[in-house]
């Protein structure tokens, strides 16, 4: 188009050059010509970019990471010329992460339609913006192009699509080993008093047959078992550190997935064992979710799907204002992206208050640097289990090599 454009302008500086000297009507005639086709290139592209018209959609508008996505864009040209040149702006989560956009050009008949089909892997959980955002005009002589933002005009709506957390099948969690004749590993598994018992409930696959109430379910005629209260040290505690990662870039959105998913699914795992949870996070304000079945996952789940990482509060400074309240013999579940040396002696001090902590250090790859890594073998050695979550890894498969 640039050599077509050239090539316009010469012949008209021509014309006008010969005709003036010649005096002859034919060149002012071709010269006419040029003119003409120059005011049809501009009114044209003119008038499409204020009657630009299009159709954007996305299916659907709700996944969890890891499901498919289909992005729709329609060019529609219901003018009697031809579109010869646009090319489309627009974007999807990849784009979104990387500020960038992704491009495409079409060509559209008189009274027909451009398509844009675009399918995508969603691979991060967060809320994105995405579709149409500008375009870019050109006439078939290439010598105007205008580009403008769809973005800006008072009827543009962004498809907005939520990406939900996915939630990985967990088999098993590692307890701090028990030392004793011989190496034995134990479960996050809640202690029941007997003698506090707090309600029924209707049985549920995997229950155990001697939690069943035999002479409420011979009146009811459905299986009922007991539900016992959980004691303060069987009760799991959960922190997952929201401080922001120092990274602005796509690391930082991965470093957040990998904590969200990796807490998600251990809670999950949690409660599916009709054990007891309490989720703590500190956002501008101490937060904190209990539960104790499979039913109060929901209320966990929807509460770390859009939790935004930008506490002021390290992961240390937190354990320091809750440690008052542990107990002994307390579980606590540790989702971190920092680990460092004040946090390292808290660890070690829970340890020698009976106090049984499990870190999950979620990092950007498997290779650590030499300090984390004397850290972390550290407290492996003190029964501290200390497991490396690397970005690009799922938790199910590091814990079924680990365990």
């Amino acid at each position: 188009m640039r050599y077509l454009r050239i090539l316009i302008i010469s012949f008209g500086v021509i014309f006008l050059f010969l005709g003036l000297y010649t005096g002859d009507k034919i060149y002012f005639m071709g010269l006419s010509v040029i003119i003409s086709l120059i005011f049809y290139a501009l009114i044209t592209n003119v008038w499409v970019m204020l009657d630009f018209r299009y159709l954007h959609n996305i299916t659907p508008q709700e996944v969890s990471k890891g499901d498919p996505v289909t992005l729709t864009i329609q060019i529609h040209n219901d003018k009697p010329f031809i579109y010869p040149y646009i090319k489309v702006f627009y974007k999807v989560p990849e784009s979104v992460l990387s500020n960038n956009f992704k491009e495409k050009v079409l060509s559209v008949l008189p009274f027909q339609y451009g398509e844009i089909r675009e399918n995508f892997i969603c691979s991060l959980r967060g809320e994105y913006a995405l579709g149409i955002t500008h375009i870019e005009v050109r006439d078939p002589f290439g010598l105007f192009a205008f580009s403008t933002s769809l973005v800006d005009r008072p009827y543009y709506k962004p498809l907005n699509l939520e990406v939900k957390p996915r939630i990985l099948n967990i088999s098993s969690l590692p307890f701090p080993q028990v030392q004793n004749e011989g190496s034995t590993k134990h479960e996050f598994f809640a202690t029941e008093e007997p003698a506090s018992l707090a309600d029924i409930r209707q049985y549920r696959y995997g229950d155990p047959l001697k939690k069943i109430h035999w002479n409420i379910s011979a009146k009811l005629q459905e299986i009922y078992v007991k539900n016992y209260e959980t004691n303060a040290q069987s009760q799991i505690l959960v922190f997952m550190e929201t401080f922001p990662f120092p990274s602005d870039g796509l690391l930082r959105y991965q470093i957040e997935d990998q904590a969200v998913e990796c807490t998600v699914s251990i809670i999950h795992y949690i409660l599916a064992k009709s054990l007891s949870a309490q989720l703590i996070i500190y956002h501008r304000q101490r937060q904190q979710i209990s539960g104790r079945s499979p039913e109060d996952f929901h209320r966990f789940y929807e509460y770390l799907a859009a939790l935004p990482f930008n506490s002021p509060f390290s992961i240390d400074e937190i354990l320091l204002i809750e440690s008052s309240g542990f107990s002994k013999g307390q579980s606590i579940i540790l989702v971190i992206h920092n680990l460092n040396y004040r946090l390292f002696n808290y660890l070690c001090q829970f340890k020698q208050s009976d106090i049984h902590p499990f870190i999950l250090f979620i990092h950007p790859s498997r290779q650590v640097d030499n300090k984390h890594q004397r850290m972390i073998d550290e407290l492996n050695k003190r029964d501290i289990p200390c497991i490396v979550v690397p970005v690009n890894e799922r938790l199910d498969h590091i814990l079924e090599r680990t365990l």
